[in-house]
């Protein structure tokens, strides 16, 4: 991993700054506008209704709990603190009627902008303006980085703060203090403790760099500690409260659901088309999910017992998952780039918006490509790469693994798109590089 002071330039022209400034408020004015354009067919459902629900909780009992309002507030650990913690901030100064669901869009709208910025900033500092115009470009006509702001979910607030803890991580690595250290790693416990899939990703890291770094090890040794304190915390919260719901219940549906290749088709039928041997899937689903919370063993047992009895199908399905995750649709959801069905929106009636969606999407398979080479390249280089960066492709490399084993769906990726765009762009600058040294010998 590179050491600070290597980064390809210190300044930027005029003309340079007019570019990145440009890009930032062109993100900002697509996502403003589709969050005050889109209508969201009963926002409040799902995921929303928990998150909503714990919210509540905090601003008026400051108890994290799923009760239902009116119910007593029992404390329970099912879902991630990060994303509850920031609607309850939004509820305290908005309330919780009409006035709380504009504010939280328009907020975050304004995060997704601001975490295209940080990564158009990052890909200057490393690969200079043409892969910052790149990556710039590309995520501000991304899709699902424009309709995820829409929704009351935790994806936006995640991909903020992914952002701007690899950008505080290059900070720490450029000035070499243990401030900025302290800072990185606590900006990617918030991270963690957003979405729990993110957690063993720091710790993972720092301890590389621990050892990869001798020179630096104290410094990364505060990063460590900075994002240990508050997940170290958290856990044991969550150790001494009282029978309930818990995280590890979230992870035996999704390990039970993601077990099943049937899951996104048999979820949409059993509810819209109200088929039976849909119904029955998901039945024998919540059949496997019930002996999981009776006793973990067996409901193991079970799931391999039926990928056993045909493994080859099965083989396979887990085998396409990272392309799932990495792909286009959203199957957990009303499909395509939106999670629940939408009205009036941008990116799907005829204008420059949906040109620019069915740019990407024929682009898409040829970013997740050159994603896949500028993994190889950081494999193969990385002791001359930014920190952060080789941070960022490790998180896409821990989600990617923790989401084969458990549900795939792009939605889940979506916080991570911009780690996706640094990488292509990797690829496209060191393949312009590759050219560059080819020309000098030949001539």
């Amino acid at each position: 991993m590179r050491d600070p002071g290597t980064h390809l330039k210190a300044t930027t022209s005029h003309w340079e700054t007019m570019a990145i400034v440009l890009l930032a408020a062109l993100a900002l004015a697509i996502r403003l506008s589709y969050v005050h354009t889109t209508i969201v067919d009963h926002p409040l459902r799902g995921d929303v209704r928990q998150y909503f629900a714990y919210a509540l909780n905090l601003a008026n009992n400051h108890v994290f709990s799923l009760a239902t309002p009116g119910q007593p507030p029992i404390p329970d650990s099912f879902r991630d603190p990060g994303y509850p913690i920031f609607l309850a901030l939004v509820i305290a100064i908005f309330g919780s009627e009409q006035a709380f669901y504009l504010a939280t869009l328009d907020i975050q709208a304004v995060m997704a902008a601001a975490t295209v910025l940080i990564y158009v900033l990052l890909a200057r500092r490393w690969m200079g303006i043409g892969a910052a115009l790149f990556v710039g470009i590309g995520l501000t006509l991304w899709p699902h980085t424009i309709t995820l702001p829409g929704y009351i979910l935790s994806e936006t607030l995640m991909g903020l703060l992914l952002a701007l803890g690899l950008f505080f991580t290059d900070e720490a690595a450029r000035r070499e203090r243990y401030t900025w250290f302290a800072i990185a790693g606590f900006t990617l416990a918030l991270a963690a403790l957003t979405n729990s899939i993110f957690t063993p990703v720091t710790p993972l890291f720092a301890l590389i760099a621990m050892w990869r770094n001798k020179p630096s090890r104290r410094l990364w040794t505060v990063f460590l500690v900075a994002t240990l304190v508050p997940l170290i915390g958290w856990a044991l919260r969550n150790h001494f409260l009282p029978e309930g719901q818990k995280s590890e219940d979230r992870v035996a549906i999704n390990f039970v659901q993601g077990s099943w290749p049937q899951y996104h088709n048999a979820w949409k039928s059993s509810i819209l088309n109200k088929d039976e041997a849909s119904t029955s899937v998901m039945q024998q689903m919540e059949a496997e999910y019930s002996l999981f919370q009776e006793a973990p063993m067996r409901g193991m047992g079970a799931v391999a017992s039926r990928i056993g009895a045909s493994p080859v199908p099965y083989v396979m399905w887990y085998a396409s998952k990272p392309v799932e995750l990495w792909g286009w649709n959203i199957g957990i959801g009303d499909g395509d780039i939106y999670v629940f069905p939408v009205y009036n929106s941008p990116l799907s009636t005829p204008g420059v918006m949906k040109t620019a969606t069915d740019i990407m999407f024929l682009i898409a398979p040829l970013i997740l490509l050159l994603a896949v080479v500028g993994l190889v390249v950081i494999a193969i280089d990385w002791r001359s790469m930014p920190a952060a960066l080789c941070l960022g492709a490790l998180a896409a490399l821990v989600l990617t693994v923790v989401c084969a084993l458990l549900q795939s769906d792009a939605r889940y990726a979506a916080p991570y798109r911009g780690v996706e765009w640094l990488l292509a762009g990797l690829s496209l600058h060191t393949i312009a590089r590759w050219r560059a040294r080819l020309a000098r010998v030949a001539s």
